[in-house]
């Protein structure tokens, strides 16, 4: 492979003819992945994925519609993303409308991969390793085809770091100008960003410090970087105040608490041992041994190669994920379960999130083996059968891929009968308002195929109190109520008396009630 690279590790991108052939073939691995899962019907499988686009749905498709319909604990990006295409009912109901934004985040991030590697050691074949561990990991091909959040994540975290490594190998402040962009839309994202940013600024401090900035200079730039990287933050924070009064909301307001998620059981909470044997596990699950030890042979020669240098720190702060996660189950703020501790799978996907070091520190372990050049050889041919001896079985039994195991695994439990409650709906619905909880209801409506316009829900602004105080006087033709569950609040706050003198029960499987008007 030809090396016509800087020794800054880079050359133009409109002469890297390498970009964009990976990009293109990264275009096609998205396409033939959306296609393949959606041949297998479980594009949809998570309620989560759902849930995200009823949420942008029900900007344009509601009782009372506009930018409100947001909320206040989910970020938006992704959702303010999927208005160009929710609208389309094709789309819409086939995932399309989330999805895509899944899949161009996976071609983006699986071209930042590259640069990044590129940028660090100069030589393409490490830099296309990189990006190829990234896009062949079954978890990944399976959530860059979902709507689910995880891909624009990554592609947002991938340009933080690279963007914060250009700066510190080139002290242009347009670098940081782009990191602060990539922070503001990634910090809009997820709040995994949130912690990545926290780490990134230590590291522009520390950078700005071995530059040999002066005080001022230093506290300047890292004000000037937070200035654009917190302005998500802020700007949620404000919204969360404007619209619920608490600035807090999306930590500790009704919809937000922890508990709502976290058991008080779970066996990580107050157990430093057990979060780490979790989410070690979690992390195994999603990118496999092999995967797990190419990013530890990696990291160990890049500490030997060039441990006092500052370019190799935004790499490293992606590890600052993992003690994250750690601590974040223990004070029991994620829900996170593994079958080798707890027999059951609940938000295994979060191991994912090691992919991008892994893939990172796998492109970059090539560097020690590139001369003499069969050993480079032997090392490429053992990274290409790691990677295919995990991916491809997975591939052929999707079942084995823990981010599908885990929605296949409660679909096909007893207690999901949303699908039931779904078919009753999509039978017998014959229009009228329909009174619904959406959170732990996301699906029915959606597989009942629905409009989301004939929903009163909480988030129906000055219509979700007055009817379910009457429901019958507000012209609710049906009232949908998981039955039993103290989370929702038709079930706690309906009035069963006077309910049943407007309304007759014609629907029952054990978890949801569907009332009708008499």
């Amino acid at each position: 492979m030809p090396e016509h690279v800087t020794s800054a590790g880079l050359v133009p991108v409109s002469k890297d003819k390498v970009v964009w052939r990976l990009a293109a073939f990264a275009s096609l691995v998205s396409v033939a992945s959306f296609y393949y899962f959606s041949h297998k019907g479980v594009v949809l499988a998570y309620k989560d994925a759902i849930s995200h686009m009823e949420i942008a749905r029900r900007v344009i498709d509601s009782p009372t519609t506009g930018f409100g319909q947001l909320g206040g604990v989910w970020l938006p990006l992704p959702h303010l993303l999927m208005l160009p295409f929710i609208w389309n009912d094709q789309l819409y109901y086939a995932g399309l409308a989330g999805s895509l934004i899944s899949m161009a985040s996976y071609v983006v991030t699986s071209v930042l991969l590259y640069k990044i590697v590129l940028s660090l050691t100069g030589k393409r074949l490490p830099a296309v390793v990189s990006a190829l561990v990234f896009m062949s990991n079954p978890g990944v091909l399976y959530m860059q085809s979902t709507p689910m959040t995880e891909l624009l994540l990554f592609a947002c975290m991938v340009g933080m770091v690279y963007a914060v490594q250009r700066w510190i190998q080139t002290d242009n402040y347009t670098y940081l100008l782009a990191a602060g962009v990539a922070a503001f839309l990634g910090t809009l994202t997820r709040y995994e960003a949130w912690a990545l940013l926290l780490a990134l600024t230590a590291v522009a401090v520390l950078a700005a410090w071995r530059k040999g900035y002066a005080r001022v200079k230093i506290e300047g730039t890292v004000l000037a970087f937070l200035f654009v990287a917190g302005a998500g933050i802020v700007a949620w924070m404000g919204w969360n105040l404007l619209i619920f009064g608490n600035a807090l909301n999306f930590q500790n307001g009704k919809y937000a608490k922890p508990s709502l998620w976290v058991g008080s059981g779970d066996i990580t909470i107050g157990h430093w041992s057990l979060a780490l044997k979790t989410y070690w596990f979690a992390v195994v699950d999603n990118i496999s041994l092999p995967g797990l030890a190419l990013l530890l042979l990696g990291l160990l020669v890049m500490l030997l190669w060039e441990p006092f240098s500052l370019q190799i720190l935004p790499t490293l702060s992606l590890l600052s994920l993992f003690p994250f996660f750690v601590v974040a189950l223990e004070k029991g703020q994620r829900p996170l379960h593994v079958t080798q501790l707890t027999g059951d799978l609940y938000n295994v996907r979060f191991g994912l999130l090691m992919i991008l070091p892994a893939a990172i520190l796998s492109g970059y372990s090539v560097r020690a083996f590139q001369n003499p050049s069969p050993l480079r050889g032997f090392t490429v041919i053992a990274l290409a059968a790691a990677v295919a001896a995990t991916s491809v079985p997975q591939l052929l039994n999707i079942d084995r891929i823990a981010t599908v195991h885990e929605p296949l695994r409660w679909q096909h439990s007893t207690t999901d009968t949303g699908v039931g409650a779904a078919n009753f709906m999509k039978k017998h619905y014959d229009n009228g308002k329909i009174l619904a909880q959406f959170f732990g209801s996301e699906d029915v409506l959606f597989d009942a195929r629905i409009a989301l316009a004939n929903n009163v829900y909480e988030g129906s602004y000055k219509q979700w109190e007055p009817d379910i105080a009457a429901p019958a006087e507000h012209h609710i033709r049906w009232i949908v109520v998981r039955y039993k569950d103290r989370g929702d609040e038709l079930n706690v706050r309906l009035n069963r008396t006077k309910l049943k003198q407007f309304y007759s029960e014609v629907y029952h499987n054990g978890q949801f009630s569907i009332f009708r008007r008499t």
